[in-house]
């Protein structure tokens, strides 16, 4: 063999011991690099909330962020939604073809409906469900209650606070009043209206229940001999009277004028409203009131209605255990006192124990009313005994109806209502 073909034949041996030491290799040298080496996937849960763009902020800026540095494995993404019916109709829609976000942050009177449709998980069922329930206040954990199951946590809390305008109290030489009927007495000395608002079950029932009405027995089941019993037709003839001598001012109920700059300038003696009142004024630049000094909060003179949202697990979620994380970690202290920036009132009893929360008129006024606050009807057939309501009452303060025929009329269409769901 010459020098040529003896070099020759050692590169081609050389070449082959190459390609099978590759072939033994492949996995090495197709994979990445030891310090190029792909970080550990993390699991995603989605959220779709209504929070507004101060609350949104705070969520996705603070609260979020301080949930993954604490879970590494579990990545939130937001989804804000507008807050509307249609939202709870594509929640529905999307539940019958398995595409649902993994929670939703709802109004407390969805859960019903939407637990009878078995569109939520009951996380009640969960081991750990009672040591999480056991940190939050037991009027909130009500609203997440269908049967004798439960479906969700309550990430915040509201209810509708007295609101009145400094100057008119003093000049009248009164305390704020501590039932309807010393409200309406105060009203009439002073010549100025209350604020009423509407004619919805959040808007009247506080003055309805008041002056001695009732929408249905305690079950629930049946509006007919509570709506149209004689108290209640009492109550609605009173409250129709009071809006034709002005008490009740009637373009207010009838979605007319500005309340707030009305009871701040001192032309209403009270507006009843939730605590945003306070948190969106006082973060107005084109707010020039002192709210502090121009007005005097109470927990409405009676009782009010209870309001707020919810955090649920749809059922579908692929997620379950990072889903359920991310609810007990946002109805934690930590999570609860970031979103109290924003003006969302805590639901953890921890959380209210800060001095930026008890010093707070208006904070303390809410979560005072907020243990004597009723529940709206927490059954499926809440909206539709919503609009019933809000329709009938109209007829009748607007003289369609009388007081009997539109109370004996909605209490009955109300039972069909129930009995359809």
């Amino acid at each position: 063999m010459t020098r040529r073909r003896a070099s020759l034949a050692f590169v081609q041996l050389v070449l082959l011991l190459s390609l099978l030491a590759g072939c033994g290799a492949t996995q090495f040298i197709d994979g990445p690099l030891p310090d190029e080496a792909a970080p550990p996937v993390r699991e995603e849960i989605v959220i779709w909330h209504t929070y507004s763009d101060e609350e949104t902020r705070i969520f996705e800026n603070e609260a979020i962020p301080a949930f993954e540095k604490a879970y590494p494995g579990i990545q939130v993404t937001p989804v804000r939604q507008p807050y509307s019916l249609e939202l709870k109709s594509t929640i529905i829609a999307r539940a019958s073809s398995g595409k649902t976000p993994d929670l939703v942050r709802m109004d407390i009177t969805w859960v019903p409906e939407m637990s009878s449709l078995g569109v939520l998980y009951p996380v009640g069922d969960l081991p750990d469900f009672a040591a999480a329930a056991s940190r939050l206040q037991s009027v909130t954990m009500d609203t997440n209650k269908f049967g004798d199951r439960y479906y969700g946590l309550p990430l915040d809390v509201n209810t509708r606070v007295a609101i009145y305008n400094r100057r008119q109290l003093q000049r009248l030489g009164i305390d704020p009043p501590q039932t309807v009927d010393e409200l309406v007495r105060a009203a009439r000395r002073s010549g100025l209206p209350l604020g009423l608002d509407g004619l919805s079950l959040w808007s009247l029932l506080p003055y309805f229940y008041g002056m001695g009405g009732q929408l249905t027995d305690s079950a629930y089941t049946r509006a007919s001999g509570y709506l149209n019993s004689p108290a209640s037709i009492a109550a609605m003839t009173r409250i129709v009277a009071l809006t034709d001598e002005g008490v009740f001012a009637r373009n207010l109920i009838l979605g007319r004028g500005d309340r707030w700059d009305a009871v701040l300038q001192g032309s209403m003696l009270m507006v009843d409203d939730g605590p945003w009142f306070y948190s969106v004024l006082s973060t107005s630049k084109e707010n020039t009131y002192d709210l502090d000094n121009d007005t005097v909060v109470t927990p409405f003179p009676g009782r009010s209605v209870i309001g707020g949202e919810n955090l649920v697990i749809l059922k579908d979620t692929q997620h379950l255990k990072a889903a359920w994380t991310f609810t007990k970690w946002m109805t934690g202290k930590e999570a609860q006192q970031m979103m109290f920036k924003a003006g969302q009132l805590p639901t953890n009893i921890e959380a209210g124990t800060t001095a930026a929360f008890n010093g707070n008129p208006y904070v303390a006024a809410t979560m005072q009313g907020v243990k004597n606050a009723m529940l709206r009807p927490p059954i499926p057939a809440d909206n539709e005994i919503e609009e019933l309501f809000a329709n009938y009452m109209m007829k009748i303060v607007m003289k369609k109806l009388t007081v009997t025929e539109g109370l004996n009329q909605a209490a009955a269409a109300i039972d069909a209502a129930i009995q359809a769901k």
